[in-house]
């Protein structure tokens, strides 16, 4: 059922906040530091004189574990296609809410919304449970391609939506 709600809907990944450089860039850049620190590791190991437990143990751990958190960077959190990356899924049935790497996607139906609030970096959702609002960070312009998105959703369902930057 997920995958078809992913074919069908509109992905917008949230990617980074940094509006010099594009995502793609920062994703090379990624790979690359986490090259960089493996090709330490195999220097520190082979090449040079160890003489401590530190230097032939801990700092090729160091390294290694550089490594990793810049190889997850570019492969989980920066990737277009990942699931892990913070996105919003936006279909016709549900919305799909992922703001971070680590924690659980939220769905929303559609159905069970009354009224939608846009705020700075922020949707409020009201449903039979109460309003709950989602802070996200991303650019401005991937901000409002988000609310747009939502806004068309809402206009069909003939859901209230109420822009809190208007007041």
């Amino acid at each position: 059922m997920e995958t078809q709600l992913e074919l069908k809907g509109k992905r917008i990944n949230l990617g980074l906040q940094n509006v010099k450089y594009s995502d793609s860039a920062f994703r090379k850049l990624s790979y690359f530091l986490a090259a960089f620190w493996f090709i330490l590791i195999i220097i520190d190991i082979f090449f040079t004189e160890n003489n401590g437990l530190f230097e032939k143990i801990g700092m090729p751990v160091i390294y290694g574990f550089n490594g990793i958190l810049f190889f997850v960077k570019a492969h989980f959190e920066l990737s277009p296609t990942s699931k892990y990356a913070p996105h919003f899924m936006i279909s016709k049935d549900r919305l799909k809410i992922k703001k971070n790497v680590l924690k659980k996607s939220e769905f929303i139906n559609w159905d069970d919304v009354k009224k939608i609030e846009l705020g700075y970096y922020k949707i409020g959702i009201q449903d039979k449970t109460g309003l709950k609002y989602y802070p996200y960070q991303t650019r401005k312009e991937t901000s409002i391609q988000i609310k747009r998105a939502i806004e068309d959703i809402a206009s069909q369902k003939r859901i209230e939506v109420e822009n809190l930057l208007k007041r």
